[in-house]
């Protein structure tokens, strides 16, 4: 079992590094942290034999780095129309910005849907529910960590 986790932490590292370098000066050891965590509790979840990991891990890598991607292009293009509205653009420009961010958020989907399908090689269905299921939790449990430090911090220490 050790061994097995110190594989998919090797496989995985460079992944989080990327991850957590995509978000500059932000907290990116934080997000290293967590991208960590959640591989590790995915392991655990998953319960996958080491085979499986081993081709498991390299396609979820490679879906991640997408999706990264195209979120970063979205991000971007979300300011753009913003900056748009605010410079009272044409309705032309802003119809071209938001067919845009609609053809960023189709290509999401399409990445998702071929991860998915992808799975379908390498994993039984229960596991692949065992991952989407993991997913929403995880991310799930993570906003609502979020929120409860907010929450803190509006109140302010010994309150």
């Amino acid at each position: 079992m050790k061994i097995k986790l110190i594989l998919i932490a090797s496989l995985l590292f460079p992944a989080a590094i990327a991850f957590a370098q995509d978000f500059g000066n932000n907290a990116p050891e934080v997000r290293q942290q967590l991208e960590q965590i959640k591989i590790w509790q995915m392991t655990k979840e998953m319960n996958l034999p080491t085979d499986k990991a081993e081709k498991f891990f390299p396609l979820y890598n490679d879906y991640n780095s997408k999706l990264k991607n195209v979120s970063i292009d979205r991000r971007k293009a979300i300011r753009n129309l913003d900056t748009a509205v605010d410079n009272q653009a044409s309705n032309d420009d802003i119809e071209k910005a938001i067919k845009h961010i609609m053809e960023l958020d189709y290509q999401l989907a399409d990445i998702h849907a071929k991860f998915l399908q992808s799975l379908g090689g390498i994993l039984t269905p229960t596991e692949v529910a065992r991952y989407l299921v993991f997913e929403q939790k995880f991310d799930r449990e993570i906003r609502d960590r979020i929120r409860m430090m907010l929450i803190q911090r509006m109140r302010g220490p010994g309150r």
